[in-house]
């Protein structure tokens, strides 16, 4: 009896250490490596770093689509994470102008959609642009005030019908440092098509990714690859299909999205009036 009791723990002692030696080499699977995701004639390339890093690029046509940022694994699904300012319409730079005074101004290319309208509450009052007459119309806004301390901007807004009043679609906020008075927005033309990245994951299978009902086999990154993604990435990168220019002279403001969402009405004097 003795015997048989002792061949039982033995036994079960060698099923524990298999189930953790299992356990061990799973957590030490990888999925660092350049993946292929291209399909018909639409070259698509995912990298992605042990350093929960992913750069990923594709060809749509004309359009070059870049997204980074970091990505997570939860079971068999690999979920991609953009950098923040990626999923935001604009990213917005800013710096001091002496020859605007007690002004400051606001240059942008308009929304594609001609019923969307850009408005900014400076510290506490709302401002807006004239009504835009086509797709990327270049906007010019000046706004009589010597200092601005905070910045929302309502960066999409629908307007209900044909009515003076706007929905906000997308609100966001940050603070301005002391002297900057001139304000860049970078148009993100393409983020809704980031955004849409970010919301379908792909399925993990092992060291594969299954994209397209396709298994797309890993290759080895070199280690010169790796240091330059990274090194990419951490500074910011530069997304290609933004379309004003600017210089060192400017800084980017962090913005915050805001869950608020508030009606605004532009009264026939051309005042704002805010409803929550």
């Amino acid at each position: 009896m003795n015997y048989v009791l002792v061949i039982y723990f033995l036994s079960l002692q060698i099923m524990a250490g298999q189930q953790l030696q299992e356990k061990a080499t799973n957590n030490n699977k990888t999925l660092e490596g350049f993946y292929d995701l291209s399909e018909m004639e639409m070259p698509t390339k995912l990298y992605l770093l042990d350093n929960n890093l992913f750069h990923y690029y594709a060809i749509f046509g004309s359009v070059d689509l870049e997204v980074y940022g970091t990505y997570s694994i939860n079971g068999n699904e690999l979920k991609l994470m953009p950098s923040k300012e990626l999923v935001q319409p604009y990213v917005i730079y800013a710096r001091h102008n002496d020859q605007l005074k007690d002004t400051i101004s606001f240059n942008y290319i308009s929304p594609e959609h001609h019923r969307e309208k850009v408005f900014f509450k400076v510290d506490e009052e709302w401002v807006t642009n004239p009504q835009s007459t086509g797709s990327f119309d270049e906007i010019l806004l000046k706004y009589n005030i010597a200092t601005v301390k905070n910045i929302k901007v309502n960066l999409t807004a629908s307007q209900i019908r044909e009515t003076p009043t706007y929905n906000t679609v997308e609100l966001y906020s940050g603070p301005v440092t002391k002297g900057y008075n001139e304000f860049l927005m970078d148009n993100n033309r393409f983020y809704y098509m980031r955004q849409r990245l970010a919301k379908e994951p792909l399925v993990v299978e092992g060291d594969k990714i299954i994209s397209e009902g396709k298994e797309r086999i890993r290759e080895p990154l070199h280690e010169s690859d790796k240091k330059a993604i990274t090194r990419y990435i951490s500074t910011g990168g530069f997304f290609r299909d933004t379309t004003i220019n600017r210089d060192k002279e400017f800084y980017k403001i962090d913005l915050i999205k805001e869950n608020a969402k508030p009606l605004l009405h532009i009264l026939k004097n051309g005042k704002i009036k805010e409803e929550n």
